[in-house]
């Protein structure tokens, strides 16, 4: 898959901003888990509810749409950064993870001693392993 442009910047986002993504995550999942009642329920009668906690969590978990892509872009990118090389690290290291805008890329490369092309090269390929850990469509 090519990756244009635009799609470059929202991968680049979700390392730049990996902690608000967590963030976000975990809100979400206690607002899922911990719904703000109206105090409008049916008190007494059966549900048709497992009467399993664990389950019920795990269903609700399952079938929420912004939960599921919010765990697999946080679990996608903490899974790579376990498993960066050492030229990925100092791009990571640098760009994503340093105070954003206090690294360009003539620094990186000027870190690395590779070619400007060398370097967006490799993070290229870390956008690629990015899109595969995390099924970017």
């Amino acid at each position: 898959m090519k990756l244009s442009r635009h799609d470059i910047q929202k991968l680049e986002d979700y390392w730049f901003n990996l902690d608000k993504y967590k963030k976000e995550l975990r809100h979400r999942e206690l607002d899922l888990l911990n719904p703000v009642s109206d105090g409008s329920e049916i008190v007494g009668g059966r549900t048709n509810k497992i009467s399993d906690t664990t389950a019920n969590k795990a269903i609700i978990l399952a079938e929420d749409e912004l939960y599921q892509n919010l765990k697999r872009i946080v679990t996608g990118i903490e899974k790579l950064s376990q498993n960066l090389t050492e030229d990925e690290q100092v791009i990571v290291d640098m760009r994503y993870r340093a105070p954003k805008g206090i690294n360009e890329w003539e620094d990186i490369v000027y870190e690395l001693g590779y070619s400007r092309r060398k370097v967006l090269a490799i993070r290229n390929n870390l956008m690629d392993r990015t899109v595969e850990e995390i099924k970017y469509v």
